[in-house]
């Protein structure tokens, strides 16, 4: 039997409104026409220029760079579908707009391949996470292995199984979909990153949607022009440190934040007079480390925990760059300067989920403060879709009344007598004298310590006779415990997107605007459906 969707109602984020995203596009790209600064003596309109011209050619696509350009970007994990939605956006406006758009691999980020899942455990739900790939210390997405044949079939018998428990037979088509592109794919995933990747198009594909390429931060970040921003970044370390220390310091100021963690912790200065960069560092042996720079005589030392990296002069420029390459340094942006450079040198409207539309209140500051310029507009999309696992919501206010019961059964047990049926003669006595206790303890120059041990004995012996009634309010509760973790469980928006059929997400994005996904009206019938 289908179960029917009952519980959380679907909903979208997405500011500014999607009708609007053109003439943001417009507007962001009007503004970068007028810049005026230069990034180690190419003046920022070449550079994004180039840059744009080789992450196109890099996607696969023709170096048109007139078209508009719509970029965002995740973690190349199963991720939930309000992260997916992200790609089905900037695919939508480059259909509807004639546009280029790319989802940005972040695959220079620790992670790990798992998938949260919903089981029922007898008469309750509840959900566990099933491992396929374990993150590792230290080690990056594009660095860590990917899963051998055997991994991926043990995945994939649990994930079976676990959804096997479920009353929901859509959700283990689901699954097998998407478990046929996984095997597939392991067969020939370099990484990690390659199989989170290869995976999600995989499944996409077997729905019938082609969604705009993916792009690794790992292939952007050897592009000459990407260099060039690092060199500018490493030329100018220590007022780059203070800018961006200061426009933490104003976001924490603003949002009352205390940790000194949070977005991110500030860039620090060594004993030894060394800068931190907010970049990694790629060792040879596939591990990240933090990266520093000092000046030594005319150079430009990079350094990490396992010592030297390179050299690179310091007057900066094409030469810097030239010494990186051959020194063959593989530098990965951390989270600001990333959407710094796709932001500024990229995108015409980069596309944040909610986590980075907040923490990019840092990178709007940092720029302003830098660059001397308004900091183009960003997009934030996001999405709460949920499983037809059939649970409904428990009312707070009946916990907290359920309890509330148990806790007056000691105090106040004869509120409940009545629960007992009918009373016998003692029971009705207790109820009396309890009655006069309290009476007499309201009195004036009333032996209230006497009175209150008195009290608690004739409310001991209510209970004891009520014991019946506690046991069922007692077994109410846990009732509703139950019942409310299960809603809970059936009720998360974690669960990952291999458990969608596409067109949810289409008719949640597309829907509220009238806009179909290929630039028509929206009808409910589309090419994404099977």
């Amino acid at each position: 039997m289908t179960v029917q969707v009952s519980g959380g109602t679907p909903s979208l984020i997405c500011d500014p409104p999607l009708s609007e995203w053109a003439a943001v596009a417009a507007e962001n790209r009007a503004a970068a026409d007028r810049w005026s600064f230069d990034i180690e003596g190419v003046p920022a309109r070449d550079l994004r220029a180039r840059a744009r011209r080789r992450l196109l050619e890099l996607a696969g696509f023709e170096p048109d760079v007139e078209r508009p350009l719509f970029v965002s970007g995740h973690q190349p994990v199963f991720y939930h579908p309000g992260i997916w939605i992200k790609a089905f956006a900037v695919t939508g406006q480059a259909r509807c707009h004639r546009a280029h758009a790319l989802n940005l691999t972040v695959d220079q980020d620790a992670g790990e391949l798992a998938a949260e899942l919903p089981v029922r455990l007898g008469q309750e739900l509840r959900y566990v996470k099933e491992y396929l790939v374990r993150g590792q210390a230290g080690r990056p997405l594009e660095t860590l292995p990917a899963p051998g044949q055997e991994q991926v079939e043990e995945f994939a018998a649990r994930v079976e199984e676990r959804l096997g428990t479920l009353d929901w037979p859509e959700g283990l088509e689901y699954w097998r979909r998407f478990a046929a592109g996984l095997r597939k794919a392991a067969k020939e995933a370099a990484s990690a990153a390659d199989l989170g990747v290869a995976s999600r198009r995989a499944y996409e594909r077997a729905w019938g949607e082609e969604l705009c390429p993916d792009l690794a931060i790992s292939q952007v970040s050897r592009t000459p022009e990407f260099l060039l921003f690092f060199v500018h970044w490493v030329r100018n370390a220590p007022a780059l440190r203070e800018a961006f220390n200061r426009a933490l310091a104003g976001f924490r100021s603003v949002h009352r934040v205390r940790s000194l963690a949070v977005p991110f912790p500030d860039l620090l200065e060594r004993p030894d007079g060394a800068i931190e960069l907010p970049f990694w560092a790629i060792t040879p042996a596939g591990i990240r480390r933090k990266l520093y720079v000092k000046r030594v005589g005319g150079d430009l030392e990079l350094s990490h925990l396992e010592g030297t990296v390179a050299r690179i002069p310091a007057a900066g420029g094409e030469e810097a760059v030239e010494a990186l390459v051959e020194a063959g340094v593989q530098v990965r942006p951390k989270a600001v300067p990333l959407t710094v450079f796709h932001r500024l040198f990229v995108a015409d409207l980069f596309v944040h989920g909610t986590g980075g539309g907040r923490y990019d209140q840092v990178t709007d500051a940092l720029i302003a403060d830098w660059f001397g310029i308004a900091p183009p507009r960003f997009a934030v999309v996001s999405a709460s879709l949920y499983l037809p696992l059939g649970e409904r919501p428990v009312p707070a206010s009946a916990l907290r009344a359920q309890r509330r019961k148990l806790r007056d059964l000691v105090f106040n047990p004869q509120r409940f007598a009545w629960e007992a049926g009918e009373l016998d003669d003692g029971t009705i006595a207790l109820i009396r004298r309890k009655e006069d206790l309290i009476s007499a303890i309201n009195q004036p120059g009333a032996p209230k310590r006497q009175l209150t041990r008195e009290i608690e004995a004739v409310n001991a012996e209510l209970s004891r006779v009520l014991g019946p009634v506690a046991e069922r309010a007692r077994q109410e509760l846990a009732r509703l415990e139950a019942r409310a973790r299960s809603a809970a469980a059936a009720l998360r928006r974690t669960y990952p997107f291999f458990l969608y059929a596409p067109a949810r997400l289409w008719e949640l994005l597309c829907a509220p605007a009238g806009v179909g996904p290929e630039g028509g009206e929206a009808d409910g019938s589309r090419s994404g459906r099977p």
